[in-house]
């Protein structure tokens, strides 16, 4: 009998292994992607081709350093700030994601790669403003890279869900980051209008101008500089800009442990 229940096992195992390693559809910078349905034939090419999201993967693999507490803004499928976690040492990274659809996806792929004690993910929208509701609309497409609270095709077609808001100041307050890493498919504007940005060191920020134009972007660039930083324009480029602080911008700030209420 335990002869049995001992070969019954070592099956279930082997076909444990088996699953896992078929859901793995691409490996990038050492992190394995699980196959999942918001990733589409060409995205997980793009990965294992090491050119999904290059320009924030370099980035963030280049600026992000050791004991760096990192706010995440758009999440996405999960991936570059797995990499980030996996690679860059950081004490902590704390994701935002809008898209409920991609959060059990998120965590999935967070536990897979043994990372789940370095990031985490809030199915949460983060919101600058001095006084924030509570919720947000935000509209889901089918492709999750179209999402957002503004978009400018197929919102006729787009799920509308409604958010809940993490206010900045208060992740500013528990978190304590020292880097910002966002893709946030337009509201990067209204987000840096009103943000308060001491004590971060980094912030590598994928821009963009179809929907806020020139004048917004120049708005953006401009409210950023006053704020004490400069762009890196060597690091920035195709969409992604990087912008680092001015010595007297960064004090020391030490970690607190994180609060789930952010």
């Amino acid at each position: 009998m335990s002869q049995k229940k001992t070969l019954k096992g070592t099956a279930e195992k082997s076909r444990d292994m088996m699953s896992t390693q078929k859901d793995i559809v691409a490996t990038y910078h050492g992190i394995e992607v699980l196959n999942a349905p918001h990733l589409g034939s060409t995205m997980i090419n793009n990965m294992n081709e090491g050119s999904y999201e290059r320009r924030e993967v370099q980035s963030a693999l280049h600026f992000i350093k050791k004991g760096d507490r990192v706010v995440e803004m758009g999440a996405g499928a999960g991936v570059v700030g797995a990499i980030a976690a996996k690679n860059c040492a950081p004490a902590k990274i704390v994701s935002f994601e809008a898209n409920h659809k991609l959060i059990p996806h998120v965590k999935e792929l967070y536990k897979h790669n043994k990372i789940q004690s370095k990031i985490e993910v809030r199915n949460k929208i983060v919101l600058s403003e001095p006084t924030p509701p509570k919720s947000v609309e935000f509209f889901i497409r089918g492709n999750f890279l179209g999402s957002g609270m503004t978009i400018t095709k197929g919102q006729d077609r787009a799920e509308k869900v409604s958010v809940p808001v993490a206010s900045w100041d208060e992740i500013k307050k528990k978190v304590k980051p020292t880097v910002l890493l966002m893709d946030i498919e337009g509201a990067e504007l209204e987000f840096f209008r009103h943000a308060d940005l001491s004590g971060i060191r980094v912030i590598i920020a994928e821009l963009h101008r179809h929907i806020y134009h020139r004048p917004g972007m120049r708005e953006i660039r401009d409210g950023i500089a006053a704020k004490g930083f400069v762009e890196d324009r060597d690091a920035s480029g195709g969409g992604v800009f990087v912008f680092t602080a001015v010595p007297e911008q960064t004090k020391e700030t030490g970690g607190t442990d994180l609060d789930q209420s952010a």
